[in-house]
């Protein structure tokens, strides 16, 4: 079975649903997924020291190509360099609109960050930032494990999570986990352990 995933939003959050779902690829379930960003994510301006793993003061820039890296051992990933527009059907039959034309999918996930949110076809699901301490920021609206309408699902900062590469990170791993949950229809975390990979 392959599931068709696009994500709005080529940042952490965004790349980190890719990662783990691109992990879970095996003989029974495949993803051909697009990344629509337009490469202005604030991960761009950043130095990490923060996050377990990474080298200290680490560049934003590297974040997004180690990131695109470990996914690509997996899958290959559309990039389009593109704004999204307008999102419309419903679970297994999304159409997302953007400045480079349109793309269907079976899930969409919304890794837009705090800054704005004017993609139009879901409403008013904006909202004021809880967690940040900065004016004029916002999350969308969302019930458990980040969903913001069936099929449809926010990661990173827009979640609502602290302003953090870490929280945005856990962020987005719950979401693809969300989703291979409704895939499979059971609660579905994928493991890594020793020789899992062999």
């Amino acid at each position: 079975m392959i599931k068709k995933i696009i994500i709005i939003g080529g940042s952490v959050a965004g790349l980190n649903v890719a990662l783990t779902l691109a992990s879970a690829t095996n003989k029974e379930l495949n993803f051909d997924m697009s990344v629509i960003d337009e490469g202005k994510g604030d991960i761009l301006k950043a130095e990490v020291y923060n996050v377990p793993f990474f080298p200290k003061a680490v560049k934003g820039e590297e974040i997004i190509n180690q990131i695109k890296k470990q996914i690509q051992e997996f899958v290959s990933v559309k990039y389009i360099n593109a704004k999204a527009t307008e999102i419309s059907g419903s679970k297994g039959n999304f159409k997302v609109k953007t400045t480079q034309g349109d793309f269907d999918g079976d899930y969409v996930i919304l890794a837009t960050g705090s800054n704005s949110f004017d993609i139009q076809g879901l409403g008013e699901i904006a909202q004021p930032h809880q967690l940040m301490p900065k004016p004029g920021k916002i999350m969308l609206k969302h019930s458990g494990r980040n969903l913001v309408k069936d099929g449809i699902y926010v990661a990173g900062i827009a979640s609502g999570v602290t302003s953090m590469v870490s929280c945005a990170l856990g962020s987005a791993a719950e979401t693809a986990c969300a989703i291979l949950s409704d895939i499979k229809g059971v609660v579905s975390v994928h493991h890594d352990y020793k020789g899992s990979r062999d």
